[in-house]
């Protein structure tokens, strides 16, 4: 670490300790890169960085292309009942303060992931976007081999999208379902970085994002996991409601 000339502040270059694969993380700043594989079929490895502390700086370097990723914990009322009585009082601060350290990543994502549970998917995507509209990417894991994904298609919050499919060609192997998200998301910016190449990047937008491609080998730590994508369909979600400004009291305390 070293300190700059910048009110004081200290400033790091990112320690580019990947995390280990498989490991049980709830958010993590992703880097992705998109590469041809050996037959025709896209790979995008997808490396895991720990997020910074707040009160570090640091330069994004020029080689990695992060965004963060951070899956969506439970309510915590229905994970508080389910507390060992046991549980000291610090483990249950503990717990709950991770809880909600967890809970703000997800409100700054570019991508959310969480599990269908008892909802059906598509109902539970859709209460996802309405909870995280700024979100560019957003993932349902329905079971041990399957997410449901949909891809905005637009720079701002938009209910306009792609809904993919993605499933493990290799039930039995299905590499980090919740990374899918990642994965898709990383192709769309690979595809936007090669249309901008060929012509005028100021006349490229994301909107011109073609459907996804029938498959991806999604890559962590060099062992590729082959994933099939189906659905590609276009969908429209409707724009979630305007929260309704109170009605003003004429005889309240601020006219007097």
């Amino acid at each position: 670490m070293r300190a700059d000339n910048d009110g004081g502040r200290a400033t790091t270059g990112h320690p580019m300790v990947a995390i280990y694969p498989g490991a049980r993380v709830p958010a993590a700043n992703v880097d992705t890169h998109t590469l041809p594989g050996p037959d025709d079929v896209l790979q995008v490895h997808v490396t895991r960085y720990p997020l910074e502390p707040p009160e570090v700086m640091w330069q994004e370097p020029e080689t990695l292309q992060l965004h963060m990723m951070a899956i969506v914990p439970r309510p915590w009322a229905e994970i508080e009942p389910l507390i060992p009585e046991s549980w000291s009082t610090e483990a249950r601060r503990k717990l709950s303060q991770d809880h909600y350290d967890q809970a703000k990543h997800a409100e700054s994502a570019s991508i959310v992931v969480a599990e269908a549970g008892d909802s059906p998917p598509l109902l539970a995507l859709d209460r996802l976007r309405s909870r995280y509209p700024y979100a560019r990417c957003i993932g349902i894991i329905v079971n041990r081999h399957t997410v449901l994904v949909w891809l905005t298609t637009a720079r701002a919050a938009s209910q306009t999208g792609y809904l993919v499919t993605m499933t493990a060609a290799d039930p039995q192997n299905p590499g980090p379902l919740s990374l899918y998200p990642s994965a898709l998301y990383g192709w769309a910016r690979w595809w936007h970085g090669q249309a901008a190449s060929l012509i005028d990047e100021r006349t490229v937008t994301i909107a011109e994002l073609p459907p996804p491609p029938v498959s991806l080998d999604i890559v962590e730590a060099w062992r590729p996991y082959r994933v099939d994508l189906t659905g590609h369909d276009s969908m429209t979600f409707p724009a979630p409601p305007t929260p309704q400004r109170p009605l003003v009291d004429p005889d309240g305390p601020e006219f007097r």
